[in-house]
């Protein structure tokens, strides 16, 4: 069973690995790590929800900003269908929008159940890959 405070020993091993500090990349306000690649920012926490038979589940959620929302709609739309349709490309990342902070973002998330440091350390690389990518398009 993968606790949350197992993720965190994996945040700390994944810091080591490339040469930083959990601290370091830490945001208290926002309960989350913030990892670089390239030009990409991958913010990095958990989420926790009840399910319906009042078992708790707990995600690891990664999020990349990739592309500022434009104010044209016809541009808005047109965004929307690229990002629709390349939702199929991009193996284990999808695309998504948060309205209130402007962005589009490629977005990645697991369950901590059963998860071990080679699936955590490869759903921030992937997700870091990708956006890498996307920002640049």
């Amino acid at each position: 069973m993968t606790t949350t405070e197992m993720v965190k020993v994996y945040v700390n091993q994944l810091c080591a690995e490339i040469g930083c500090t959990p601290e370091s990349i830490y945001s208290k306000e926002n309960n989350s790590w913030f990892f670089t690649r390239g030009s990409a920012t991958v913010e990095v926490f958990m989420s926790s929800y009840e399910t319906v038979v009042k078992t708790i589940r707990t995600f690891v959620r990664c999020f990349s900003p990739v592309y500022a929302l434009p104010a044209d709609s016809q541009k808005k739309m047109q965004l929307y269908q690229e990002a629709l349709q390349n939702n199929t490309s991009f193996m284990g990342v999808k695309l998504s929008i948060m309205p209130d902070k402007g962005f589009m973002y490629a977005v990645a998330e697991r369950d901590i159940e059963g998860m071990d440091y080679t699936e955590f350390k490869t759903l921030i690389s992937d997700l870091g890959y990708w956006a890498d990518q996307l920002d640049n398009i």
